[in-house]
């Protein structure tokens, strides 16, 4: 664990209290590091940028962990960092979330017996990320957090300071939301292939 933000008491000094935060930060760190990564590098799709972003959000929390534990959640607390630095790297690079194509890096890193399966359903995947995207941002990392990252509901809850059955809503409207888009895709793109096919304009 690194401690930025923090000075260290000499050796053998360290009060009981100090050392039970110490460990309830470390196990946060450990359950959540990946996952925030793999956040960070969806909407920013640069796996460099998402590794400093998630240190940064970490060296940050670290500092901030006291207060945090103070808070009516220090998951949302937490999370509402991570989210902050995102957000930051974005803007500094005038960049929108990098979502959209999250699909087309899926594809491309599979193993070879996978790589063909997987670029078949790119088209598909990549319409569904974009309709993600588009989603109210509340919506948007509800989803994210429960069907590209894997987190469950009552996580979900946790990160975003509400109640599971309102996670549950969240997750459950934004899956509406992007089955209807997506299916809204798929009809456009019928009747346009077969226009085109029969010398249509």
């Amino acid at each position: 664990m690194r401690d930025s933000g923090r000075t260290p008491g000499p050796a053998g000094t360290t009060r009981p209290s100090e050392r039970r935060m110490e460990i309830a930060f470390t196990a946060f760190r450990e359950l959540h590091e990946h996952r925030w990564g793999a956040y960070a590098y969806v909407h920013t799709g640069d796996a460099e940028a998402a590794a400093h972003i998630t240190e940064a959000a970490f060296d940050r929390l670290c500092a901030q962990w006291p207060y945090a534990l103070r808070q009516p959640s220090a998951d949302s607390y937490a999370w509402s960092l991570l989210k902050e630095h995102v957000a930051g790297w974005l803007a500094r690079h005038r960049r929108g979330t990098a979502l959209p194509t999250a699909a087309l890096h899926c594809a491309a890193h599979a193993p070879e017996p996978e790589r063909g399966r997987r670029f078949r359903i790119l088209e598909s995947r990549t319409a569904l990320y974009a309709a993600i995207a588009r989603l109210p941002e509340r919506q948007c990392d509800a989803l994210v957090l429960n069907l590209v990252i894997g987190y469950t509901v009552a996580q979900v809850a946790d990160l975003l300071g509400v109640e599971r059955a309102a996670a549950r809503s969240l997750i459950g409207h934004a899956k509406r939301k992007v089955v209807a888009a997506v299916s809204a895709v798929s009809a456009l793109e019928v009747p346009s292939e077969a226009g085109h096919s029969g010398g249509g304009k």
